[in-house]
């Protein structure tokens, strides 16, 4: 049983996801390093009330580390849990103000703080924690400066208590910037790294999926289907005449039309559905939970919304597209793969193009 390696799963593609997982897993880690370092003081300082033959201290020392230990343990039982870091706080701060009010052992109980501050940083982060121990700090100071504190059975010099607050002061301050600048270099790699994904997955020119978002998104449909039963369909649209435009009017006037055809796509179609570009001018759309039939509908209005395109231009251009339509899903995956099924939908593209273009190919 360890507490310092949960098993959390990170299967999640999304960076942020995987950054808050991350992030639980690294305070269960702090809590389990916390009860660790809490029972090794606890247990050590009852070994030396037993050999200074102080019998009740030592008791209590060792039913304190008892305790500890029990909740290493139950903690581990019971597996990674947001409450951890919560749990393992309330039970730090229960043996700090004990060690805090008993002095411990030769009054050396305020040498607890040297780990709790550090400590409540890396359970709570650098906010809450700081929130925490300022808390702490002030419920300390009230306990050493008001006179004849009650259940305050440790003797400490006033010297001592300042420089205690002091040092206690410094170290959370410092602890809390370098644990700001940590989070903040964290959310800057995060942010990196959503960014690349971002660029790794998006067409720069029309903003659309890419091809390997594309392949990404066939796969995980045929995944899901192959659990529910579903089918989905694949359009694959190519415009017609498209290198005539590019060698009349120039790359920049067939850019703009790419991108203007890529935002017929995307706007009518459905937030659930994936719209790509598949190559130079040729697009890719995938519909989960629709037949052939429903495919070759919305085909047939992308066809028409393109053509419209046309009216737009200053330029005398005819703008046109070709789909070819083909279904996919569960029963389909049992005799075809993904490379078959796209062949399909291509097949069916290039006989709409020699059918004199403009037109929807769905059987």
């Amino acid at each position: 049983m360890d507490i310092t390696t949960p098993q959390i799963s990170t299967g999640s593609t999304d960076p942020v996801s995987q950054a808050r997982t991350l992030e639980l897993r690294r305070r269960i880690q702090a809590s389990g390093y916390m009860l660790i370092f809490a029972l090794a003081i606890t247990g050590a300082m009852g070994v030396i009330a037993l050999m200074a033959a102080d019998l009740i201290l030592s008791a209590t020392l060792f039913a304190v580390a008892g305790i500890i230990l029990v909740s290493y343990i139950g903690v581990n039982i019971a597996g990674p849990s947001r409450k951890t870091p919560v749990l393992v706080g309330a039970l730090l701060l229960v043996l700090y103000f004990y060690l805090l009010l008993s002095g411990g052992v030769n009054n050396t109980g305020l040498m607890w703080a040297v780990m709790l501050v550090p400590g409540f940083i890396n359970l709570y982060g650098y906010r809450w924690g700081t929130v925490t121990l300022a808390g702490i700090g002030g419920a300390t100071a009230l306990i050493l400066f008001y006179p004849d504190f009650p259940g305050l059975l440790a003797s400490y010099d006033t010297a001592h208590r300042a420089r205690f607050i002091a040092v206690f002061g410094a170290l959370t301050a410092l602890t809390a910037i370098l644990d700001s600048s940590r989070h903040q270099t964290q959310q800057m790699l995060h942010k990196l790294t959503a960014e690349l994904e971002s660029h790794a997955s998006t067409d720069a020119l029309t903003g659309l999926a890419n091809r390997r978002e594309a392949y990404r998104a066939i796969d995980e449909l045929e995944r899901r289907n192959r659990d529910l039963a579903g089918r989905y369909t694949v359009l694959i649209g190519d415009l017609d005449s498209f290198k005539a435009i590019n060698d009349t009017y120039g790359h920049g006037f067939g850019d703009r039309v790419l991108q203007d055809v890529a935002d017929v796509l995307r706007r009518n179609t459905r937030a659930d559905d994936i719209v790509a570009r598949w190559g130079g001018e040729e697009f890719l759309i995938l519909l989960p939970n629709t037949d052939v039939q429903g495919g070759g509908i919305l085909a047939e209005k992308l066809r028409h919304k393109v053509e419209a395109l046309s009216a737009r231009y200053e330029e005398e251009v005819n703008i046109s597209i070709s789909f070819g339509v083909a279904e996919g899903g569960a029963s389909a995956a049992l005799t075809s793969g993904q490379s078959q099924l796209l062949a399909e939908a291509d097949s069916r593209l290039y006989r709409a193009k020699d059918a004199g273009r403009n037109q929807v190919i769905s059987t």
